[in-house]
């Protein structure tokens, strides 16, 4: 198969929108990071799109929806109550908000932050610290067409920064409303986290769709986590179907490191979920773990890779997926055990729910080892409703679409309460439990 069919060249509109927005783009006129804007859109264009055609592409598809003409997506005011019902911690929380990438100053709150902590939006972060963020934006990814098209267009985001032995003992809340607008348009967040050694930070991600028009948002994150440092993170993601979502993590991980991350995707038109881990250093731990719902003509792609470069380190990815209607998900989850990464300890498993026999699901699980002292395994499974199960509850009294209702919640709560951060659970189940059938009746019930 030749490499032109798995990529083809982006519509020119994209050339046109970058000569239109560059002097616009925060920074402009910085000599490093205009080199970087420049260098990264022409290696766009080189790199294209892919097809279906390429293999991590092959359940994705992307060309149709980045054929599209867009532009960027222009800054909107939201009400009060439209943001806070999103907030997630308590009230010591501190929040950086967007709208459409756009940060929000006037709902945003940073300040107080202890000594050796700096938290601010990207913009402010290319003012203050511009080589720094050149420097990030162009050691990211260079083999992704999105990751470039990123470091190209961004304009927004979040720098988080924890010096070393620095714990923030209350959470960070990124908070992405996304709204578009009567013609389609695009965003392109960056998140750059950086904790320093035995640093720790519990960080809060909640996307959101509140609006009907399209808006397709390419985010990319990318993360180093010092010895022994360690990072919590739980995300939310929940949008219409005008919502297109491309999210890309990137983590190195130091010597003794622990990540605790659990991502609940509860729908968008399309939503793909990309990690790429690096266990870096001897004794890290990552432990991943995600759920997925997509329902309608929804489509939902996870793909995770973990490098174990070091010796004595432990991973386990462990996600689910509850799959009705016509809606498509796939996930992709690779473990590679590299030559001296002696002691492995790695685990995966994805488990899936039919609840349609037109809903299609499509598992990957693969491990590559190339060390000889490890011990990895790995699993997928995809059925229906366990009809013995079912029954029980039936014979108990309860109607057919409670009793189905209950086992769903049943299956999909085991990934949901992995979430560190109470209020962001709280809203994650009730928001679950309004995409699943008869899932009211199981409050009204008293079955929850």
């Amino acid at each position: 198969m030749g490499a032109a069919t798995r990529r083809i060249d982006p519509p020119p509109f994209y050339g046109e929108l970058f000569a239109r927005e560059r002097t616009r783009l925060p920074g402009h006129g910085r000599a490093a990071l205009d080199r970087v804007r420049e260098e990264a859109f022409t290696r766009f264009l080189g790199l294209g799109l892919p097809t279906q055609k390429a293999e991590a592409w092959k359940y994705s598809p992307i060309t149709r929806l980045a054929n599209r003409e867009m532009a960027l997506a222009e800054p909107t005011v939201p009400g009060l109550e439209e943001v806070s019902a999103w907030f997630g911690g308590g009230p010591a929380t501190r929040r950086l908000i967007f709208v459409d990438g756009h940060l929000q100053p006037e709902f945003s709150h940073v300040g107080g932050l202890p000594a050796g902590v700096r938290v601010m939006g990207l913009a402010r972060a290319i003012e203050t610290i511009p080589e720094a963020v050149a420097e990030a934006l162009a050691g990211c990814d260079p083999e992704r067409a999105f990751s470039q098209l990123n470091a190209a267009l961004t304009r927004s985001g979040a720098w988080i920064e924890l010096a070393d032995g620095v714990a923030l003992e209350e959470p960070l809340q990124l908070l992405f409303l996304h709204r578009g607008g009567d013609s389609a348009v695009m965003t392109h967040p960056r998140i750059v986290i950086r904790l320093g050694r035995g640093a720790r930070l519990h960080l809060l991600e909640t996307h959101a769709g509140s609006g009907s028009g399209h808006c397709f948002v390419n985010l990319v994150g990318q993360a180093v986590l010092g010895d022994g440092a360690e990072l919590l993170c739980d995300r939310l993601q929940l949008g219409g179907s005008g919502l297109s979502l491309l999210a890309r993590g990137f983590l190195e991980m130091g010597a003794g490191a622990r990540l605790r991350a659990t991502t609940v995707a509860l729908g968008s038109g399309f939503l793909r979920n990309e990690i790429e881990l690096r266990l870096a250093g001897r004794e890290g731990e990552a432990i991943l773990s995600g759920l997925y719902m997509p329902r309608g003509e929804e489509h939902v792609d996870t793909l995770v890779r973990i490098h174990h470069e070091a010796e004595n380190c432990h991973s386990d990815q462990f996600y689910k997926g509850v799959v009705e209607d016509r809606a498509r998900a796939a996930f992709a989850g690779k473990i590679i055990v590299h030559r001296g990464a002696q002691k492995t300890n790695a685990y995966q498993a994805n488990n899936n729910l039919l609840l349609s026999d037109r809903a299609e699901v499509n598992s990957k699980p693969e491990l590559e080892i190339y060390a000889d002292d490890v011990k990895c395994s790995h699993g997928a499974t995809c059925g229906d409703l366990d009809p013995e199960a079912l029954f029980y509850l039936r014979a108990r009294g309860l109607a057919r679409e409670v009793a189905s209702s209950l086992l769903v919640y049943a299956f999909a709560n085991e990934v949901i309460e992995r979430m560190a951060d109470a209020r962001l659970q709280a809203l994650t189940r009730r928001a679950m439990l309004e995409r699943v059938p008869g899932g009211a009746a199981l409050e009204a019930e008293g079955l929850l």
